[in-house]
């Protein structure tokens, strides 16, 4: 049994699902790298700046805010 040759609307259609494919699989990536960087955000730096931020108000470094200004 031989071969069909592929016509080119068939090749064309081909290529266009592997497009298609590509750019939802690159879409779903690209999401899951955001959110990602939203969880470490949320779960890491914002407590640590908090933290950090707490700590400065308890030296007292709020009054010396008013000393920098301009």
């Amino acid at each position: 049994m031989q071969k069909k040759p592929l016509s080119a609307n068939s090749l064309l259609d081909k290529m266009h699902r592997g497009a298609v494919y590509a750019c939802i699989g690159v879409t779903l990536w690209g999401t899951y790298m955001i959110g990602m960087r939203y969880y470490h955000y949320y779960t890491v730096i914002r407590p640590e700046k908090q933290q950090a931020e707490l700590k400065l108000l308890d030296e007292g470094a709020h009054d010396k805010a008013k000393e920098l200004k301009y």
